[in-house]
């Protein structure tokens, strides 16, 4: 497994495990009818810091164990992975973002609409990551 795709494997799980927490926060506080809007927003830059300290320590931790694997740039096959993976990610993205700014027509309120912009984008993301993996699996460019 190269560099680069263990890097798509981290930034995977770290997208799934600590943005998924503060989606599940999110809807149970909307389903308990409530929220703390401040606290919640406020938990993104929370969010933010630990995604930053997890890509951090565990590519550092993948470079430390491999250095020659970490300097290595990404080849043409690499490239060709990412921009396919980028391409339906963005398709994503944009689906979702139409969806998020027609549902916000329905009354939504700003935190509601910010918390559906923003798990478009995480989703497609997300999404991007799981397409690479998919590709470096199987073998395709």
């Amino acid at each position: 497994m190269t560099f680069h795709e263990k890097s798509r494997w981290i930034a995977l799980a770290a997208n799934l495990l600590v943005w998924g927490w503060y989606f599940v926060i999110v809807v149970r506080a909307l389903g308990a009818g409530y929220p703390d809007e401040p606290y919640l927003l406020g938990a993104i830059i929370g969010v933010i810091v630990a995604m930053t300290v997890i890509h951090v320590v565990l590519h550092v931790a993948v470079a430390v164990w491999n250095p020659a694997e970490a300097r290595s740039e990404m080849d043409e096959r690499d490239r060709a992975i990412s921009n396919r993976a980028g391409a339906r990610a963005f398709d994503l993205l944009s689906l979702g973002l139409v969806i998020a700014l027609g549902a916000s027509l329905y009354h939504w309120n700003t935190f509601v609409a910010i918390n559906a912009v923003l798990f478009a984008f995480i989703l497609a993301d997300t999404a991007r990551y799981a397409l690479e993996i998919v590709a470096y699996r199987r073998g395709l460019a």
